[in-house]
């Protein structure tokens, strides 16, 4: 991000602090305690089927998730989820709401959106009502939207809105597609909010906003959707709560109108964004990308009390951004390094006289909390949120000075070694009782500079079974879902060389519809030799299988739960921990030794690669010579008929860049002569390479095609076929070539433009639902044109025209809008009079609105659907 980000931060900063604090000073009246006070754990097994508002006609179902208010001081949180379980229904100021409640609880409604209505000083204006079981009418001076809201735990209560309410855009994930929500747009273009819900997110923002920054950015409604969820799926994991502990209401996101002095803000039950910052939730690319601000805001709504000492309140909360931001960047978080904390940090370390609580700079303060993760890993602060909720009410401390000493305390517990060495550092000042205290916790005094860590060298503490040794010769991995059902169990004996690996049959876990655990053994040379994914709502067969482990080899496992379902046992000394999201091992001597990573066979690592074709009587017919450095390929080939016997094609190579574009491609016949040839390719970081050897295979004829690193001179067969991608590190075996990726997908939309670069037609076609969008604009197309300009066509795969339009240049055009079924094998034609010319080719395109590539149509172009997407005939 460049510096106009960084203000941007900074403005977040300000008002999230301004808006915090008066937060935390907040009383709730008494009446914000529910009667039910149940646990969340006890969350009925019925509501699994009812996780949001229900609509039919006017008649919603509306789950019990708790009392957010309950939940909050639950989990030791400053600030509560939003209450509300939306409609898509408007009430008027003063427009009378007659709703009956079915059954025999009572219900409350909101009238009113908190901040969209009104500012943060204003929440009163935002109406709430006790509904009683039976007929009710409720009316607010202000009007709004209007939500239900179940306090009960578990169950459900049925509503009906029987008089008064005007239908808004109310788009749910599961439910709707892009093209539903540009519907409900233009069906009701003066709604008061349109508003988006996920499975537990909530957005709320206005139609203009909506249409400017959501699909006028090309963004996928669900997929934008998905990727709040995931980002509220990572915060829950650093908050340490599985699926069944987390609380079921919805982040609420909003966009704010009332409060022009401020940017972004978190408030009790919301986020708020004002203006235009509301792009940064509508935009997918910049939500995931360059979406601090939100993932801040959220972070704001999991801050725990008892740990939120002296001017925390715009640090502890980075954690949680922190861990999304390294979740959707591969990995590997950047705003440290972006915001210069780390020199800064490093410079305050120096100090003689230091103090933590007066540091001015958020993100240096910052560092000292992530050098904890990365010192003792992504387990350390689910397991301090924990560790914060299983205190009693009574033990949870009250001023800063009380929090901040206990924190180094309950640090101290979570790594299980006296922290207080790494807190004085960092000028956290431990009193003599808290140094006490965390002695008597019996703890080895850390030793190691963790307080020199950084995201591109953590540094790990020295201790036992902390610098990623296990000691012993059997261990036991236990993987467990729903209900800890225990659908997989691992034994290593290392002294027989020996890895049992059961399966029991059943569902693992049926909330999940993606790979929900895994196992994979590698062996020392790259060679996987067993490689298991774990669907959570597949039904898994039982299956046993032995797997030949020895000293060298790496086993991988993971788990979406890991945190509290996936655990390691030392068979030789009982101990046992949780493994987390993700381990991997290296089997040694000694034991088994934590890695980052498996490492790839070393032969793919490097700059200088050879590769030697070879025919009959192992005569060399092709020798390629590859240079990383220089970025390339020299393809020779020899004169001679390669190997008689054959009389198709006996080898081939193939190079192909990384947008599809085939830069060289050889097929070599057997029986056929061939001339010499020698020819330099261009192949550089992310090209791919393909070879392939009819006889690759053959036991004793495989010699005739191999690969040689000529920096090490290792060298293997390839086989039948070989595919490589280039990278930095060198070459990465692939399974398949990628296909041109513009035509490759299920959304494509075609844009044909007239005089002045004015839209006369817009086609959007969705493999998925069959359908094809045609709009054309009223108006003259091109005057100059007095023939075809246009044209669209649209045949199926037996012959028949399913549509036909020619689009004259000089007449007036009609408005129009038409859907066309369109399925696989059907074809899609395209002509523009002026697709090739130099300047006006951008009047014809093609776009993939799965990942925004572009293309031109030219002057005509006919596409062919494919299961796959689209192909050009």
């Amino acid at each position: 991000m460049g510096n106009k980000s960084k203000h941007k931060i900074k403005r977040i900063l300000v008002a999230t602090a301004t808006l915090t604090i008066i937060a935390s000073g907040m009383t709730f009246s008494s009446d914000v305690f529910a009667e039910e006070t149940q646990q969340q754990k006890n969350l009925s097994i019925s509501m699994q089927s009812e996780k949001s508002v229900k609509s039919e006609n006017r008649t919603f179902t509306v789950p019990g998730k708790g009392d957010v208010e309950v939940l909050k001081q639950k989990e030791r949180k400053s600030m509560a989820f939003s209450p509300y379980e939306p409609t898509g229904l408007y009430a008027k100021p003063n427009e009378q709401i007659t709703i009956n409640v079915e059954g025999n609880q009572d219900i409350q409604v909101y009238i009113g959106t908190y901040s969209y209505d009104a500012s943060w000083r204003e929440d009163s204006k935002i109406k709430s009502f006790t509904l009683k079981p039976g007929v009710n009418t409720i009316q607010s001076p202000n009007g709004g939207l209007i939500y239900f809201y179940n306090k009960q735990q578990g169950g459900s209560i049925r509503t009906t809105i029987t008089t008064g309410g005007t239908t808004t855009p109310f788009f749910e994930l599961g439910k709707h597609t892009k093209q539903d929500l540009i519907n409900m747009l233009d069906q009701y273009p003066n709604a008061h909010a349109v508003e988006l819900k996920g499975e537990r997110v909530l957005i709320t923002a206005s139609p203009a906003r909506v249409k400017k920054y959501l699909l006028g950015s090309n963004t996928d409604p669900v997929q934008l959707l998905k990727k709040l969820d995931e980002a509220t799926q990572v915060q829950d994991k650093v908050a340490g709560l599985s699926e069944e502990q987390v609380d079921k209401h919805y982040i609420h996101y909003v966009e704010e109108n009332h409060s022009p002095d401020y940017y972004m803000y978190a408030y009790p039950y919301r986020t708020a964004y004002v203006g235009d910052a509301i792009q940064y939730v509508l935009d997918i690319n910049k939500f995931i990308k360059d979406g601090w601000g939100p993932w801040h805001e959220a972070g704001h709504l999991r801050q725990q009390s008892p740990w939120k000492f002296y001017n925390m309140t715009e640090v502890q909360n980075n954690i949680y951004s922190l861990s999304v931001e390294k979740a959707f960047t591969s990995n590997q978080p950047f705003r440290l390094q972006q915001e210069g904390a780390y020199t800064k940090a490093f410079q305050y370390l120096e100090q003689s006289n230091k103090n933590y609580d007066e540091i001015s700079d958020a993100f240096v303060k910052l560092v000292m909390l992530w050098q904890l993760q990365l010192a003792y890993g992504e387990d350390f602060y689910p397991k301090l949120h924990q560790l914060y909720r299983d205190m009693p009410l009574n033990e949870l401390p009250q001023t800063d000075e009380n929090k901040k000493q206990l924190f180094m305390i309950s640090a101290s517990k979570v790594a299980k070694q006296n922290l207080i060495p790494f807190f004085e550092k960092w000028g956290l000042r431990p009193n003599n009782d808290t140094i006490q205290k965390v002695i008597a916790l019996g703890y080895p005094i850390l030793t190691a500079e963790i307080w020199k860590g950084t995201d591109s060298n953590p540094i790990k503490p020295d201790m036992p079974n902390v610098n990623n040794i296990l000691e012993g010769n059997k261990f036991a991995w236990s993987l467990k879902g729903i209900g800890d059902f225990e659908f997989a169990k691992v034994n290593l004996n290392k002294s027989t060389e020996e890895m049992q690996i059961d399966l029991k049959a059943g569902v693992p876990h049926n909330y999940f519809d993606s790979t929900y655990a895994s196992i994979k053994v590698q062996n020392t040379s790259g060679k996987v030799v067993y490689n298991k994914e774990i669907y959570g709502n597949k039904q898994q067969n039982a299956e046993s299988q032995k797997v030949p482990v020895k000293v060298g080899d790496y086993i991988e496992l993971t788990h979406l739960e890991g945190v509290h379902r996936a655990t390691l046992t030392n068979v030789d000394n009982s101990k046992q921990e949780s493994f987390g999201k993700k381990a991997i091992y290296e089997v040694t001597k000694e034991g088994l030794k934590k890695v980052e990573k498996i490492p790839e066979a070393t032969i793919l690592e490097g700059n200088k690669f050879a590769w030697s074709l070879k025919g009959y009587s192992d005569r060399e017919i092709a020798k390629v010579d590859y240079d990383k450095t220089v970025e390339e390929m020299k393809v020779k080939l020899e004169a001679g008929v390669p190997h008689s016997y054959f009389a198709s094609t006996y080898a081939s190579i193939k190079v192909q860049n990384s947008s599809g574009n085939v830069l060289y491609n050889k097929e070599i016949v057997g029986n056929k002569q061939q001339n010499a040839e020698s020819q330099t390719v261009p192949v550089k970081v992310g090209d791919y390479i393909e070879f392939t050897h009819i006889e690759g295979e053959a036991t004793k004829e495989k010699t005739r095609a191999t690969l040689i690193n000529l920096e090490n001179n290792k060298n293997e067969t390839i086989g039948k076929t070989a595919r490589y991608q280039v990278t930095k590190e060198g070459l990465k075996k692939v399974e398949k070539m990628p296909e041109t990726t513009v035509l490759d997908g299920n959304q494509f939309a075609w844009s044909l433009k007239g005089y002045n670069d004015r839209e006369i037609a817009k086609i959007e076609y969705n493999k998925a639902t069959e359908k094809m969008q045609i709009k054309l604009e009223a108006g003259i197309p091109h005057s100059y044109f007095t023939s075809t300009y246009a044209s669209i066509k649209v045949q199926n795969s037996s012959g028949n025209i399913l549509y036909n339009k020619e689009i004259v240049g000089n007449r007036q055009q009609a408005a129009e809008n038409q859907t066309v079924p369109v399925k696989v094998g059907d074809y899609i034609e395209f002509t523009h009079i002026e697709g090739e010319a130099q300047k006006e080719k951008t009047r014809a395109t093609l776009t993939n609105l799965e990942n925004s590539k572009q293309e031109f149509v030219g002057k005509k172009k006919t596409y062919q659907v494919t299961p796959t997407g689209l192909l050009i005939k």
